[in-house]
């Protein structure tokens, strides 16, 4: 059996945390928010912090992994960051998959939950969990 040298060591160890520390980074935003069922086929997320990064990956998460609904459906906001129904101590956003009704669909560029009617697609919504987001301060 041939012995490893330090430089191969070294090389081997960088590789793992490589593969390692870019699955942390990959899973980043999905641990910070968690979505529950609602009435009327909605449901709220509820994050750690208020960032729409991060409401949006838990709405897109939810959409995806555990409803199943395909990667192009949309996603609206319903109500924008308020006190929860689940938890009303913390505040959450309430999304569903078609527009609000008397509000509809908003065209927007912006990501922002604030915007009732904003949405993105399931797909975009899931990317968001790939973005860098600040600590809470």
């Amino acid at each position: 059996m041939a012995q490893l040298t330090r430089h191969d060591l070294k090389i081997s160890l960088l590789t793992v945390a490589m593969i390692f520390g870019g699955f942390a980074a990959q899973a980043g935003n999905e641990s910070r928010s968690k979505a529950y069922p609602l009435q009327n086929g909605q449901f709220e997320v509820i994050a750690d912090f208020s960032e729409s990064s991060l409401y949006w990956c838990g709405a897109g998460t939810y959409a995806l992994k555990t409803l199943s609904r395909p990667i192009s459906d949309r996603v609206y906001v319903w109500a924008s960051p308020s006190a929860s129904a689940v938890q009303p101590v913390r505040k959450s956003v309430r999304f569903g998959f078609q527009p609000p009704p008397g509000v509809g669909a908003v065209s927007s560029i912006s990501t922002d939950v604030a915007i009732v009617g904003n949405s993105l697609s399931v797909s975009q919504a899931r990317e968001t969990c790939n973005e860098r987001t600040a600590t809470s301060s």
